[in-house]
């Protein structure tokens, strides 16, 4: 191999390598914006008529349903959710005991600073947990 033939290959090695570092620094950049834009997204529970609506306007746009289609999910889906609220109550007071032997486990292993912290994040879980089931 000539010197100048190595020159070359060298050369088009230390192109490759810069087009692969801009491409991997230029996918770095946008994936971090995605990721930092999905962080600043609330991740707050959707109301039982937000789902509602999101699930028939996805049906509706993927399926194409006519009138007395819509109509009939609709009904479907306030029979379904009347059943799902009534076994959600009926099962809340074994999940609050549930909620309340983690926490005073949890209690256990903390200082007395953590735990006026860990009671407020309680509080706050029980606050948005509250809210949740009344928007229903």
């Amino acid at each position: 191999m000539t010197p100048q033939s190595s020159r070359l290959v060298a050369l088009y090695l230390g192109l490759v390598f810069l087009a692969g570092g801009a491409l991997g620094f230029s996918v770095n950049q946008f994936y971090s914006a995605q990721v930092a834009e999905a962080d600043d997204q609330p991740c707050t529970p959707l109301t039982a008529t937000e789902y509602r609506s999101r699930l028939l306007a996805t049906l509706d746009s993927e399926l194409n349903l006519d009138e007395d289609q819509e109509s009939e999910i609709l009904m479907i889906l306030d029979e379904v959710g009347d059943r799902w609220h009534a076994v959600r109550d009926a099962m809340e007071p074994e999940f609050g005991a549930i909620r309340q032997e983690r926490a005073e486990r949890i209690m256990g292993i903390l200082t007395p600073d953590q735990q006026a912290k860990y009671a407020a994040i309680l509080d706050e879980r029980a606050r948005l947990r509250d809210a949740a089931s009344h928007s229903d």
